[in-house]
């Protein structure tokens, strides 16, 4: 498996597994951890895709695991905007 699928399929698991992390609130601290390593590496899978274009569709699977990584933040600012 090369880098860019372990990449990508790195990517999408920390997404899933930040996110399921949301449900108890104790663990957002690591929810967070696992959205940056989750964000990195998608950031690795769209930067090898757009270098080499692996992918020939219209998207890339490091989008999904991007999208992913980002919920946990945008659950946090979405806390701290509505106690205001």
């Amino acid at each position: 498996m090369n880098l860019f699928k372990l990449s990508g399929l790195i990517s999408v698991i920390a997404g899933i597994i930040c996110c399921a992390m949301l449900f108890y609130p104790s663990l957002l601290p690591f929810s967070l951890l696992c959205a940056i390593v989750g964000y990195a590496f998608s950031t690795i899978n769209v930067y090898l895709n757009a270098k080499f274009e692996i992918t020939k569709n219209w998207f890339s699977i490091g989008y999904v695991g991007m999208v992913l990584s980002s919920i946990p933040v945008i659950f946090i600012l979405v806390l701290i905007i509505s106690n205001r």
